[in-house]
């Protein structure tokens, strides 16, 4: 799958819907590619009581379906008023979510863009237990 594909997938799941209270779901979505090459995808949910990002949404539904390793990952979000797209990078708490569910996902490629990506860990450079101090 290419970059461009992966984008479009996770533009495909985006449903913005807001709720009487006032809450936005949906106008961010997720894909992402296990290690098998199976795809995932998930929107973000904001309610009153917990929040939960389109990026663990589709690790949600990857580990569901017994995955835990991410191949590649990328969200997006589309600007209402004029159509245009932009891809998010993930939340310090998806970062953090990503490697706690396999130590794996830090050499997994977070998409930045169409030409850009990084691995996880160079996002959270600083993820290692800290010795204690002397």
């Amino acid at each position: 799958m290419t970059t461009d594909e992966l984008i479009e997938r996770a533009a495909s799941v985006l449903n913005p819907h807001t709720t009487s209270e006032g809450r936005l779901f949906g106008d961010v979505g997720a894909a992402l590619i296990s290690e098998r090459g199976n795809v995932y995808t998930g929107v973000c949910i904001d309610t009153a009581s917990w929040g939960l990002c389109a990026e663990r949404s589709a690790i949600a539904a990857m580990a569901t379906a017994g995955e835990y390793r991410i191949k590649q990952v990328v969200a997006v979000w589309r600007d209402e008023s004029n159509g245009s797209l932009s891809v998010l990078p993930p939340c310090g708490v998806c970062r953090e979510f990503m490697r706690r569910i396999d130590e794996g996902n830090l050499d997994a490629d977070v998409l930045l863009g169409r030409d850009k990506a990084v691995k996880l860990r160079d996002l959270i450079p600083h993820h290692e237990w800290p010795a204690p101090l002397a």
